[in-house]
């Protein structure tokens, strides 16, 4: 088997458009980052930080105590998952409105907490 200059050659621009499009996506791959925070347990739950924020300013208003603290206290109570807690404030009846919003406490409670560190 012998390597023509024209096979080197497409691979080799193969490679490139594999890597220029791994560099100009690689957010999309990976995934966005955020700084560290000492509540990284509970915001690691939340998809994309930046919609939760968005929302969380608005929730920050609305919700008693909201103080990333008391909320971290609050949220980290056993049974701590954001999807399992929002369906079952839902269930319960426990929402609020936010920004026209009707949403599980849960969520605005997560997105007040996201507010404070977008």
């Amino acid at each position: 088997m012998t390597v023509s200059r024209r096979g080197v050659a497409m691979g080799a621009a193969a490679l490139a458009l594999l890597g220029g499009g791994f560099a100009f996506n690689y957010r999309r791959i990976i995934g966005p980052w955020y700084p560290p925070t000492p509540y990284d347990d509970l915001l690691s739950q939340i998809v994309d930080r930046r919609p939760a924020a968005t929302l969380g300013q608005t929730a920050v208003r609305t919700l008693p105590h909201s103080d990333a603290a008391t909320l971290a206290v609050r949220l980290r109570r056993p049974g701590f998952a954001l999807a399992e807690r929002a369906r079952g404030d839902a269930a319960a009846g426990r929402v609020t409105e936010v920004s026209g919003w009707v949403v599980p406490e849960s969520v605005a409670q997560y997105a007040a907490l996201a507010a404070q560190f977008a």
